[in-house]
C-alpha cells in the first residue's frame, strides 16, 4: 500500500465523520541529506531566473483570470497548511506569469507559478486547475527535490563531500546520473498527482473534474520514446488517478453542506 494511503486511511479513521480539512494526507520524509533550508536556497537562482525573463518580456503578473486564480490557490494553501510541520512552516506565495514556455511549477520552499497562457490553451476549469496547483504544492509538501537529491547522492562515491550546488551541477553534466533517477522522479509525479488529488477534493473540488486535466493529457500523449523520462506516461497516470477516484470522492463528499431535514 503506498504510504500517502496509510497516512490518509489513519487519519479517516473507520467511518470517520472529521472535516476534511483537520485530514493529514502527507507522509514526513526521513533519512534526507542535506537540510530543508539548504535545498530552498538552492532553488531560488531558479526561481530568479523565471521572474527575471518574465519581467523582461513585460509578462508578469495575471491580466484575466486574477480573482479566479487566486481564490483556488488560497483554498488549496489551507489543506497544504494541514499536511506536517513542514508545510505550516513553508513562505508560501504565488507568482503568476505569462509565459508561453511555463505551465505550473512549485520550488521546495512552497513558491508556486503558474503561467496565464498556460490556463488559456488548456481552457482549465476551476477544478482542473485546483489540480494542477495542488499537485505541484505537494512537490513541496512532500519535499521531493531534496528527496531525489539524496537518491543521487547515493548513487554517486560517498567519499567526495557535495553541495547541493554540486549535485545540480552533477545532475546537469551527467545523463546517466539522470537515467539512474529516472524511477525516483516518476515515483514523485505519481504520489503529487495523488497527494494533489486528496488535496484539491479536500478544498471542495469535484475529483472527476480536476482529472479532465489528466483526461486531455492521456488524449494527446504520442508514442515517442524520450531519452530520460522525468514523468511517467499520461494514460499510466490516468490509470492510477482513477483508481484513487473512491477515496477522493468520499474526501470531497466531506465537504458538502449536510443536506437538511426535512420540515412539515
Amino acid at each position: 500500500m503506498n504510504k500517502l494511503l496509510r497516512v490518509l486511511i489513519l487519519a479517516l479513521g473507520a467511518g470517520a465523520a472529521a472535516p476534511a480539512a483537520a485530514l493529514a494526507m502527507a507522509y514526513e520524509p526521513s533519512g534526507l541529506d542535506w537540510s530543508a533550508g539548504e535545498v530552498e536556497a538552492a532553488s531560488q537562482a531558479t526561481m530568479q531566473g523565471l521572474l527575471d525573463r518574465a519581467a523582461k518580456a513585460g509578462r508578469i503578473g495575471c491580466e484575466r483570470h486574477c480573482e479566479r486564480i487566486e481564490a483556488i490557490y488560497q483554498r488549496l494553501l489551507h489543506e497544504a497548511r494541514q499536511q506536517s510541520p513542514h508545510a505550516a512552516a513553508l513562505p508560501w506565495s504565488l507568482t503568476v506569469v505569462r509565459l508561453q514556455q511555463v505551465e505550473a511549477m512549485a520550488l521546495p520552499g512552497g513558491q508556486v507559478v503558474v503561467s496565464e497562457a498556460f490556463i488559456d490553451e488548456r481552457q482549465l476549469s476551476d477544478q482542473a486547475l485546483a489540480f494542477v496547483l495542488a499537485h505541484e504544492m505537494a512537490h513541496s509538501i512532500l519535499e521531493h527535490e531534496r528527496q531525489a537529491l539524496t537518491f543521487a547522492r547515493m548513487l554517486l562515491p560517498q567519499v567526495v563531500s557535495r553541495s547541493v550546488q554540486d549535485m545540480y551541477v552533477e545532475l546537469d553534466l551527467s545523463l546517466s546520473l539522470l537515467i539512474a533517477m529516472e524511477p525516483v522522479l516518476q515515483q514523485g509525479e505519481f504520489e503529487a498527482d495523488e497527494l494533489g488529488l486528496l488535496l484539491a477534493s479536500a478544498a471542495g473540488y469535484a475529483p472527476e473534474r480536476q482529472l479532465d486535466f489528466i483526461d486531455d493529457e492521456c488524449a494527446a500523449q504520442d508514442a515517442s520514446v524520450k531519452l530520460v523520462a522525468t514523468h511517467p506516461p499520461a494514460c499510466t497516470r490516468q490509470q492510477q488517478l482513477q483508481a484513487r477516484l473512491p477515496l477522493a470522492l468520499r474526501i470531497w463528499q466531506l465537504t458538502l453542506p449536510s443536506p437538511r431535514p426535512a420540515t412539515d
